[in-house]
Formats: C-alpha cells, sequence, structure tokens
C-alpha cells in the first residue's frame, strides 16, 4: 500500500473515531505503550528486570516470569516489585502527553489494562476526576454519569484484582461472569472500542482481543486499534478480530520516531473530535437540556397540602420545592397546586431575608400557566408589603418563566388587589419595588390597562401622587426590555461547556 493510500485510508478513520468520539459512542481502551515514556519501561523492560531479580532466563514471556516470581519470592513480594516499577508519585507531566491528550478527549469512561497510576495523577492534575473501578464494590457506589476507569486486569491497590501472571489470567477467563467483563458488554452495546498503546510486544493485546471476542462469542463489536508500530503480526491479529487499525509512523512518515508518531495523530484525533463537539452544541452552567419532566400526582399534592398546613415554615417550602420545583401538574390540579403556593407565601415571615429569598426561589422554580403565574407573583409581591424597606440595592428579585413578557405590571396590579382585600395599608417598601414591577405599565396588553393604571393610582394617591410611574420618567434601557431580556442576556454570557454523555 504507497503511503498516499495510508494516510487517505488513515484519515476517513481518524474522521469515523472523531464522530463516535464527539457522541460518547467509542470507549477508550489503553495499555502499556502510553505510559513507557514516564515509566522508563514496558512489557519487555518489565520483563528483563524481573528475570533479573529472580534468576530467570532473559527471554521468558512476561506472562511465565510474573508465576515464577510469585512462586519464588510470594505474592506480597511480587506485588511490592510492581509497585516500584509502576506506582508514580511525583508526576511529571512532560512526559504524560497521551494521558493528557485522553483526557482532552472528554471522555465518561475508559477503560485501562495498565497497573500504573499515572491516568489517575493526571486528569486529577487537570481537575478532571475519574474514580478508579477495580472491584464490584467500585461498581456499585459509582453513580450514574460520574466519570469512570476501569482497571480492567486489576490495580496494585487491590492485589487479589490484578491479572498478571498467566495463572491469573486464566482464572480471569475460566470466570465467564466477571463484573467487568459485564461492565464492558453493557457498554459496548451501540458504542465501539478504540485501542491505543497496544503492539504484540505487549501480551496484553492477544488477550484483550480474545476476552473481548469471548465476551461476544466470537466477534468483536466494530473497533479501532492506534498501533505503535507496522507489525504484520498486529495486522493479522487485528484483522481476525475486524478490528481497523490506524499507524500513526505511516501516517507521519516524518516524525522523529514511532513515539511522535502516536502523539501528532493523538492530536488529530482530539482537533477532529473537539470540532465535532463543538458542532453537536454546548450548554451553560443552568442548562438541564431536554428531559422528562416530572410529572406530579393528586397523592403528592395531598402530602404536600397536609405538610403546609400542619409544619413550620421551613419543612413547608423544603417539601413544596423538592416536589414541585420544575415539576409539572396536570391541568385539573394547577389551581390546587397554585393555591397550596399562595398559603406557602402567607406562612413566610416578611421580616426574615431568607425566608423571602426561598420563596422567590420556589417562584422561579414553579413551572405553571400563564394565568396561575400571574397569581402566584401577585402573592410574592404582596407580601414585600410587609418586608422593612429596603436602602440603596435590593437583592429580592421576583422572576418567574412562566410570567409572559411585559405581564409584570399586570401582576403588581393583582398584588394591588389583594392588598386591598385584605385591607392592608400600602407602605414605602411596597412602593419602592413597585417602581419596578409597574414600569412599562404602557406596554401592557390591552385589555388589562384600566386594572394597572387603577392599581398604580392606588398605590401612589395622596402625597405620594407624584412619585407616580405615570408622572415620572425612567432611564429606557430599550423600547421594551424586562427580566426575560435581561435573563437571556445573562445566560448568553454564563460559562459553556459540551455536551455531556446522557448515560
Amino acid at each position: 500500500m504507497t503511503n498516499n493510500l495510508v494516510e487517505s485510508d488513515s484519515r476517513v478513520i481518524v474522521e469515523e473515531m472523531a464522530a463516535l468520539l464527539a457522541v460518547h459512542k467509542l470507549v477508550p481502551f489503553f495499555g502499556a505503550g502510553i505510559s513507557r515514556q514516564h515509566l522508563g519501561l514496558a512489557a519487555a523492560e518489565l520483563a528483563r528486570e524481573m528475570a533479573k531479580e529472580i534468576n530467570a532466563a532473559p527471554e521468558t514471556l512476561l506472562a511465565d516470569l510474573a508465576d515464577i516470581y510469585s512462586e519464588k519470592q510470594g505474592e506480597a513480594a511480587f506485588v511490592e516489585f510492581l509497585s516500584r516499577k509502576l506506582v508514580v508519585t511525583n508526576l511529571d507531566e512532560r512526559k504524560t502527553p497521551s494521558h493528557r491528550l485522553l483526557v482532552s478527549l472528554m471522555q465518561n469512561v475508559l477503560y485501562t489494562t495498565n497497573q500504573d497510576n499515572l491516568f489517575e495523577l493526571v486528569a486529577g492534575k487537570y481537575g478532571r476526576h475519574y474514580r478508579p473501578i477495580i472491584t464490584v464494590d467500585d461498581l456499585s457506589e459509582s453513580t450514574p454519569g460520574e466519570p469512570l476507569l476501569i482497571k480492567f486486569h486489576g490495580d496494585i491497590s487491590v492485589p487479589e484484582s490484578l491479572v498478571f501472571g498467566r495463572k491469573s489470567y486464566q482464572r480471569r477467563i475460566d470466570e465467564q461472569d466477571h463484573p467487568l467483563d459485564i461492565r464492558l458488554k453493557s457498554d459496548l452495546l451501540g458504542k465501539r472500542l478504540m485501542f491505543l498503546g497496544y503492539s504484540l510486544n505487549d501480551e496484553n493485546v492477544a488477550k484483550i482481543f480474545a476476552t473481548v471476542a469471548r465476551i461476544y462469542k466470537g466477534t468483536l463489536p466494530p473497533s479501532y486499534l492506534v498501533a505503535f508500530d507496522d507489525d504484520p503480526r498486529l495486522m493479522e491479529a487485528a484483522q481476525k478480530y475486524q478490528v481497523k487499525v490506524v499507524v500513526p509512523s505511516l501516517l507521519f512518515p516524518d516524525a522523529e520516531n514511532n513515539a511522535a508518531a502516536f502523539e501528532r495523530f493523538m492530536q488529530l484525533l482530539c482537533d477532529e473530535t473537539r470540532r465535532r463537539q463543538i458542532q453537536n452544541g454546548s450548554k451553560d452552567i443552568f442548562s438541564l437540556g431536554t428531559f422528562n419532566p416530572h410529572i406530579v400526582t393528586d397523592y403528592e399534592v395531598r402530602s404536600i397540602e397536609s405538610i403546609i398546613h400542619n409544619e413550620p415554615f421551613s419543612v413547608a417550602i423544603d417539601a413544596f420545592r423538592s416536589t414541585f420545583d420544575l415539576a409539572r401538574a396536570p391541568e385539573y390540579l394547577e389551581q390546587e397546586i397554585t393555591e397550596l403556593f399562595v398559603k406557602l407565601v402567607s406562612l413566610a415571615d416578611p421580616q426574615m431575608p431568607d425566608q423571602m429569598a426561598s420563596i422567590t426561589a420556589a417562584l422561579f422554580n414553579f413551572r405553571i400557566s400563564s394565568i396561575a403565574a400571574v397569581s402566584a407573583t401577585a402573592a410574592v409581591m404582596a407580601a414585600c408589603n410587609r418586608r422593612p424597606l429596603v436602602r440603596g440595592f435590593d437583592n429580592l428579585m421576583l422572576i418567574s418563566p412562566e410570567l409572559p413578557k411585559g405581564f409584570m405590571p399586570v401582576a403588581a396590579a393583582a398584588a394591588v388587589a389583594l392588598l386591598n382585600k385584605r385591607d392592608e395599608t400600602i407602605t414605602d417598601s411596597f412602593r419602592r419595588s413597585a417602581d419596578l414591577w409597574f414600569r412599562q405599565y404602557e406596554q401592557v396588553p390591552e385589555e388589562f390597562k384600566i386594572q394597572v393604571l387603577a392599581a398604580i393610582q392606588a398605590t401612589w394617591h395622596g402625597v405620594h401622587a407624584s412619585r407616580s410611574p405615570i408622572h415620572r420618567s425612567f432611564p429606557t434601557l430599550s423600547a421594551n426590555v424586562d427580566f426575560h431580556d435581561i435573563l437571556g442576556d445573562i445566560q448568553a454570557k454564563l460559562p459553556r461547556r459540551l455536551l455531556p454523555p446522557t448515560d
């Protein structure tokens, strides 16, 4: 195959891989090769050092050496040997380019046969913490969506989990329903594998191919292998298991060595993946994305009604919010739920800033119809009549996303009607907030203008009339700016994040 054909085929594969990585459907599975630069050794070097310590023939395979070492020196000594060689205490970031590039791909689940701790150190250094999965307990303690590093052949911190020698590998093969095999099979339903850092000099690659093929009863899911070298035996093994191979040294023939070519390939893959991730969209820190909203039942409404009528405000507000925040209500229950909110507002002490803040937070997350939103907002506005007068900046923001644009004066008029019904004298505290609520009163729908004008006159009557919005001019932000516009502007300025996996 000519270099031009190799480059053309490889770039097509890169595009396939990047498209899968961008939607979290390609699972990285990395081996010892990517740790060689930092550890100063890979399988061949480790075998030589192990053979030297136990006076074994240097040509002995690593898997056999591990068993001989354990038999001669004991399991504890073998684990201690691996700790000396594989556990890093002082991270040199300059020697972990492949680990950094793996972290940069932003995948939520990764597999490794490595028993070193380099990936954990690198990920932690960059604030991207992965939970190491070694035992079934680790799996059970993990939470949905939590980034996971699945250590497929165990970890030195759990000696009994290690798969290193021929005997331990055979035990693993014989265990047909090993928890990590089950997890791998689950992860690959609809996904693919990307093998990194393996060569035929690394005995693990054949073991991994065989293990995954066994799990899938003979055939691997469509997978990819990024190889360090162009080894015909590796190509033969990959073809046997229907794995597409990319050889970076062929793609970048001008690279200084295989490791440099591998790093250039990973950078190319990262570039293509990020480009697609950006095309797929991003979210701000408050985005919830598409989700199936919680729909409240009549039984839940009954429970919250009981709590509101029988428990103190602190309990009632928590119960209300944990049930109704961002929830949707069947139409036949909406009026009843809105009345519960109004009752909850009546329990709050307007003299207590924290209680009013919790009420406004509940209002912000209350998903109701526009008509109900007017009633709910009016109830909170009316409660503000008994607040202490705030001098300077007032941080109590009354925002209901369900209140239609331009309807703040309508809700304020409803609040004035509530106060009149209760025979409450309108206070300076209410008037100060109402300055904001009634702005742009001229732009309310025609059918509400009479009520809004009457409410303004009732709020600023007598000696207060000259301070009425009708007789005052306010700085104009734009022709028709309200909190929906302000909220949209704020959200546009929030930090952005790429879309995470949804599983």
